[in-house]
């Protein structure tokens, strides 16, 4: 594992409530069915694609997967990951603009 890029750093919404990118997918993290392994994969196939995951779950652990195949078979090698308090394991390439933005703040 190496470190997660800035750029793939978990987000804090500013005191007026913005989440970042206006044009961007916001997704709850809650919404989203994880593998049995607990594993999320978000792939896009344009990278002008920008998501927001809106979670009150703690990021215990974030970084870049040097290699890896999730229980569903999906070669997440060189994804970025978020790995959640609650088991949950959340991938997407790198180039993706993703943020994590933690609603318990």
């Amino acid at each position: 594992m190496i470190d997660a890029p800035e750029t793939m750093q978990p987000f804090v919404p500013s005191t007026d409530g913005d989440a970042g990118n206006g044009d961007a997918i916001s997704l709850s993290l809650a919404d989203l069915l994880p593998d049995s392994g607990g594993a999320i994969v978000i792939e896009g196939d344009g990278m002008d694609l920008s998501i927001r995951i809106m979670t009150d779950e703690t990021v215990v652990d974030a970084g870049v997967i040097d290699q890896l195949v999730t229980a569903t078979g999906e070669d997440v090698s060189g994804h970025a990951y978020f790995s959640f308090g609650n088991g949950t394991t959340l991938y997407a390439p790198r180039e993706m603009d993703l943020a994590i933005v933690n609603l318990d703040v």
